[in-house]
């Protein structure tokens, strides 16, 4: 019989893996779940395969229903939400009413820390970040460094990167990406610019220049069948990495390298740069694309936001994109202070305007789904061209690189995490359900913390990362029976 009562909230692919894990015992499952969707349709697709006895799914906008999510959020044991970021303080506060602990996968936002003294006086713990960046990204590292501490060591050096890619095997177009979910979120935090320390330098990027800098992370890795894969990615800085000093219990005077990136293949940061050249990255509402407005093709579209008219000839608007993309690309570029991708700007044109080709934007035929603004007609064009086809999978890439130094000696700690998606060739068990890398890394660490939590061994109160031993140790240790562990390497230097 069950005995814990689970409120999930939210829906999409991440969903799949926690409903599979806290229901993988079946019918003799002690957990009760209840799925809640925007949409029926997707949390009753989640609860497939599982007992009717088990699961439960409601349809509920939770934004325009707060009655209704306060009596869900009573009459649980705890609460998993899955909603967008912004939306969890919403959730945060019934749990406060009616005393529930709170998981979420999200970065903890100003609104979340709100909620610290509240959940602390309540006895409660708002665990949040518990997915794979931010989430596995903090607990491994925090596993090594404590690890490296209570030998003596000193961490003086610490460059993560992380990337969800397409396979190898399903990444050829132009940005070498694909799209599970929509592409705002990936082209905004694109155009962010980057702050990271590097050897005793404090380095402040544009976002143009982060791409312009990309830096080669080379990474192997040793599949099932024992054989060495080799991968090469680009990395960029990733926001302020210098926070991270304190968010990982650092010691300021001691580390002289901190810097958290993003992984991509090489063609996705010459088309991001590409995109920004020709103002595609643009928020202002234009009335030519807005909904109801004269049906409008990209061709015709881009001569007039380029400054020409739709009767200038298809020459015209290449040779106007050949001249920003020029101009922008040959840019003189100084010496970075850490080791960058030595550009070929005559390749990077090229390969620019070939890509803007393939995506319809300089060519006759394509359409302009309207969504009133430059970055989100982007968006609607990158969701039909590049998002997975059946069968496609996506490959979860994580690299951590720490430098110690002990009182006898020093050492590099790299410590690796490759997890493909499920494809046709998958073999799934019992009632798993095939899912992607993404969702598996994302999904799988919340649901063994909610059992955590429940069980209670976890001490922490407030609002709280996963950075304590209690917690990440036991999620750690239990993501390798799932194929999600990272593999250590030392050189001593």
């Amino acid at each position: 019989m069950a005995t814990n009562k689970i409120l999930l909230l939210g829906s999409g692919m991440v969903v799949q893996p926690v409903v599979d894990y806290l229901l993988r015992d079946g019918v003799n499952s002690k957990n009760d779940l209840t799925i809640v969707s925007l949409f029926l349709r997707e949390a009753e697709t989640a609860a497939q395969g599982h007992p009717p006895s088990h699961t439960h799914t409601i349809e509920l906008d939770v934004a325009k229903n707060d009655e209704k999510l306060s009596s869900l959020v009573s009459n649980s044991d705890i609460v998993i939400s899955l909603l967008p970021n912004t939306m969890h303080s919403l959730v945060a506060k019934h749990c406060i009413t009616h005393k529930k602990n709170l998981l979420t996968a999200s970065y903890i936002n100003p609104a979340m820390k709100e909620f610290d003294a509240p959940a602390k006086e309540a006895g409660l713990i708002f665990l949040n970040e518990l997915g794979l960046d931010p989430g596995i990204d903090h607990m491994s590292a925090m596993s090594i460094i404590d690890s490296a501490k209570e030998r003596g060591g000193k961490i003086t050096g610490f460059v993560s990167w992380c990337g969800a890619l397409p396979a190898p095997d399903c990444n050829e177009n132009p940005l070498r990406y694909k799209f599970s979910w929509s592409p705002r979120g990936v082209l905004s935090s694109a155009s962010l610019p980057s702050t990271f320390l590097y050897n005793n330098e404090m380095v402040s990027l544009t976002s143009v220049m982060k791409w312009a800098l990309a830096q080669h992370v080379p990474i192997d890795h040793v599949n099932h069948s024992k054989h060495i894969e080799h991968f090469d990615f680009e990395g960029v800085g990733n926001r302020d990495s210098v926070s991270y000093i304190d968010t990982l219990q650092l010691n300021k005077e001691d580390v002289k390298t901190m810097l958290r990136g993003t992984l991509r293949w090489p063609g996705f940061g010459v088309m991001v740069r590409a995109f920004m050249a020709l103002g595609l990255f643009k928020t202002d509402v234009l009335d030519i694309l807005r909904e109801g407005s004269e049906p409008l093709n990209w061709n015709n579209f881009m001569k007039v936001f380029l400054g020409g008219q739709t009767t200038d000839n298809e020459d015209w608007l290449f040779e106007k994109a050949s001249f920003l993309i020029n101009e922008d690309f040959s840019h003189k570029i100084e010496a970075a202070k850490f080791p960058s991708v030595k550009r070929n700007p005559k390749e990077d044109v090229e390969h620019a305007l070939n890509g803007l080709k393939w995506l319809g934007i300089l060519g006759a035929g394509e359409s302009v789904v309207k969504r009133e603004t430059p970055i989100d007609c982007l968006c609607a064009l990158l969701e039909k061209k590049l998002s997975y086809l059946p069968g496609e999978r996506d490959i979860v890439v994580m690299q951590h690189e720490f430098t110690v130094e002990y009182p006898s000696h020093k050492e590099k700690i790299y410590s690796t995490l490759v997890v493909f998606g499920d494809n046709d060739q998958s073999v799934i068990s019992g009632a798993w359900h095939k899912s992607t890398g993404t969702a598996k890394t994302v999904g799988i660490p919340v649901a063994i913390a909610a059992e955590l939590v429940l069980s209670g061994k976890v001490p922490q109160r407030g609002v709280v990362a996963p950075i304590f031993k209690e917690i990440y140790l036991p999620i750690l240790d239990t993501l390798k029976k799932y194929g999600i562990e990272l593999i250590k390497r030392v050189e001593k230097l």
